[in-house]
């Protein structure tokens, strides 16, 4: 065997392992998404690559809504700190966030360290308790100003705006997200920031 067949095999074996582990993942998660009262997994997808894997899930709540999570993976899990949502009730987002530098994204964090986690005041440890706080969560939400209008944020740590829209979102690898970047690019440049490091 060449080298060079040598190097192909290591990485298509590699990618084959990574796949393996990638969908039984995503199932065990699915698996134990099922298992809760009063919920049904509406769809399970996920990125992966190399270096990557995110799982995201749409769950519809009986007699309530619908709420989208983002980063279920075990390499990307950091509840409570973290959960990351991308929809709540039909209700969608835009995050312009800069904590020296800019990012843009299409969520917001309800976890300890997040600026909605900060203003609904509750530790989510599972997905269950963001679940059982559906309610909580949605009025909080529907706390802020929406679209057209955009919320502040500035924190010691951090400076952002959250754009929030009474739309669906679709369901697709977050990758995806990134078409229409410039866009909302140069919309944040329009932005007051009081740091001086955001644009």
């Amino acid at each position: 065997m060449t080298l060079v067949g040598l190097v192909a095999f290591v990485i298509i074996a590699f990618i084959i392992y990574q796949n393996t582990f990638y969908v039984k993942e995503l199932n065990q998660i699915k698996k134990e998404l099922n298992q809760l009262e009063n919920i049904e997994v509406v769809n399970i997808w996920g990125h992966e690559d190399m270096t990557m894997t995110q799982i995201s899930v749409r769950l519809k709540i009986e007699n309530k809504g619908e709420i989208v999570l983002y980063g279920l993976s075990k390499d990307s899990f950091n509840y409570p700190k973290k959960v990351i949502m991308t929809e709540i009730g039909g209700y969608t987002f835009t995050s312009f966030f800069c904590n020296g530098r800019m990012s843009i994204g299409q969520s917001i964090d309800i976890g300890q360290h997040g600026e909605l986690g900060e203003l609904i005041n509750m530790e989510f440890k599972t997905v269950k308790d963001v679940v059982d706080n559906y309610d909580l969560i949605l009025e909080s939400v529907k706390t802020l100003k929406m679209s057209p209008e955009i919320n502040h944020f500035d924190t010691k740590k951090s400076e952002s705006y959250l754009l929030i829209k009474n739309k669906k979102s679709i369901d697709q690898d977050p990758l995806f997200n990134l078409v229409g970047i410039e866009k909302k690019a140069e919309f944040a440049r329009t932005l007051q920031w009081n740091n001086p490091n955001c644009y």
